[in-house]
């Protein structure tokens, strides 16, 4: 059995999903009706519905929680999270590819002692060299493998990196170009997936993602690209044979669709579900809920280089009008209200609570004040902004809703919205390159990396402009660059997270963004399925995710 890929629209002001749909109602939505698993699954095979499209596995080059979550299965990095513990702040580190690393008294050389006997997917053999072809891809431009489009997708990290060295057959160093005390996290990045250099060499750039070959869990059995992916279990997988023998991801880009195949068991898991899904589903009692509440951001990023958007007292204005607590209601209470940068769980958002670390009371719902500063900000209104807003996605579900909510809330101080709709996917790719000078910004949201503190250099910095970085409304402030400089070296924790606490406030006054909301980003699971830990991520252990 396949779920039918054509777009179901619901009405934006739906309040919520009809209940008991039945077998005769989902054959309109379902290309059949079974109450047996589907796809030709065995009772064993887990099913994940993806919100969005099925981008191409090369994780160098991704951007995106729906692509990196199917890397997560397929792929390592050096240094993962540990899944297994429920924890309100970034989960702590634990080894991956690397069975320990150590660094040096000035926090410039890394030094990895590599795990033995591990293999890729095609059979070649993981060891220090694999690693290092794997860095030359994205940081050597004279060597064989190298892929300027990867390379510019990994700036956030490589543009630290001065050299590479492969110690002997199972260690490697990483020589930084400056002191880096928050490196380890930073390679828990899944974007940081080592590569079978096999496969690298065997296959053009654009089609590394294809063919995608790892050393993680699972193995790709079969794909229809962009639709559907199949993965057997790796029963030599180094930290030991995942529980379910095989996994099927199947995109279902219309949210209605979605909870109506996990009505009807033909999918198992909803990894990014939204509020009218958790409504639907665990009312009907099908389903179970968790809420993981992983840190994230989700907000309309501002092209800070054209008029009016160039403005920071209209950005600041804009930040006054919207109610976000209007937001939060419309989700039942999904999202909480998020007005300025750093995201809490992530690990420098601030035990005290009363400290404006991050803007967290610097926005309050205020149309007179918002008409104020647009009046202080010279912008002559009604004035119009022409956006961009994903119609489905990865925690996108009520998207047109919510920014329904948010063109009443501007209009009322003179902004008026023009937004165009677009695939989750396809606005990935069309903002990745920057916004043009057509474009004022656009709706998104960001959650792989919003647990480390510098999360907040990667969306801000000066330097991580496209197509060296994804700080694609073109934000500076040297000031802000400057106390990255200060945190990234410093090697007390305390003293650190203390340095990205003074940017988030001042990245909050220049009100690049204007913020929204964090969402809690809960699952929902079948009965069926065991094996996942309600960790703060938006990741599972695929070890051992199973049905029982």
């Amino acid at each position: 059995m396949r779920l039918s890929h054509r777009r179901v629209r619901a009405h934006p002001r739906r309040s919520r999903l009809r209940t008991g749909i039945g077998c005769a109602v989902a054959a309109v939505l379902l290309t059949g009706c079974s109450t047996n698993p589907g796809f030709g699954r065995d009772a064993h095979t887990v099913v994940v519905g993806a919100e969005g499209e099925i981008p191409a596995l090369d994780p160098h080059r991704l951007s995106g929680t729906v692509g990196l979550r199917l890397v997560d299965a397929l792929f390592d990095p050096l240094i993962r999270e540990d899944l297994s513990t429920k924890t309100d702040r970034a989960p702590a580190l634990r080894p991956a590819l690397a069975e320990s690393w150590k660094v040096s008294p000035d926090a410039r050389t890394y030094t990895f002692a590599l795990r033995k006997g591990v293999e890729f997917a095609d059979g070649t053999a993981f060891d220090a060299t694999a690693v290092k072809v794997n860095f030359d891809r994205i940081t050597d431009e004279t060597a064989d493998v190298y892929d300027a489009t990867a390379s510019g997708n990994m700036k956030f990290l490589t543009r630290w990196i001065e050299a590479v060295r492969v110690v002997d057959a199972h260690t490697l160093s990483l020589r930084l170009t400056q002191p880096y005390a928050g490196l380890p996290r930073l390679l828990t990045d899944r974007r940081m997936s080592i590569v079978s250099p096999r496969a690298l060499r065997e296959h053009r750039p654009d089609d590394i993602g294809l063919h995608p070959v790892g050393t993680g869990p699972f193995a790709q059995q079969e794909a229809d690209h962009g639709k559907r992916i199949k993965m057997k279990r790796n029963a030599a997988y180094w930290g030991g044979a995942p529980a379910a023998p095989s996994l099927i991801v199947e995109s279902v880009t219309d949210p209605t669709t979605l909870a109506i195949a996990a009505q009807t068991g033909e999918v198992d898991a909803i990894l990014s579900a939204g509020a009218q899904q958790v409504q639907q589903l665990t009312h009907d009692d099908v389903m179970s809920v968790q809420y993981p509440e992983p840190a994230n951001q989700y907000f309309l990023r501002l092209n800070t280089r054209i008029a009016p958007t160039d403005n920071t007292a209209f950005r600041q204005a804009l930040n006054h009008a919207v109610d976000r607590a209007a937001i939060a209601t419309l989700t039942g209470g999904q999202v909480s209200p998020s007005t300025g940068p750093l995201p809490r769980g992530n690990e420098a958002y601030p035990d005290d609570r009363t400290r404006a670390a991050g803007g967290n009371a610097l926005y309050a719902h205020d149309p007179d004040r918002a008409r104020q500063l647009l009046r202080e900000s010279g912008v002559k209104t009604p004035v119009r902004l022409k956006l961009l807003a994903p119609d489905s996605g990865p925690g996108f579900s009520q998207a047109t809703e919510i920014m329904s909510l948010v063109q009443q809330d501007l209009k009322a101080v003179g902004v008026h919205l023009d937004l165009q709709y677009v695939e989750f996917a396809s606005l990935v790719a069309v903002e990745g390159k920057g916004y043009d000078d057509g474009t004022h910004g656009s709706f998104n949201g960001w959650t792989t990396g919003a647990d480390a503190a510098d999360f907040l250099e990667r969306m801000f910095s000066g330097a991580l402009h496209p197509p060296n970085g994804v700080n694609r409304g073109w934000y500076r402030n040297p000031d802000v660059d400057a106390l990255f400089d200060r945190a990234r070296g410093e090697r007390d924790d305390r003293r650190r997270m203390a340095l990205y606490q003074d940017a988030a406030t001042t990245i909050a006054s220049d009100a690049p963004w204007l913020f929204l909301y964090q969402d809690r980003l809960p699952r929902v699971l079948s009965h069926q399925v065991r094996g996942v830990t309600p960790a703060a991520s938006v990741y599972v252990d695929y070890t051992t995710i199973r049905r029982r």
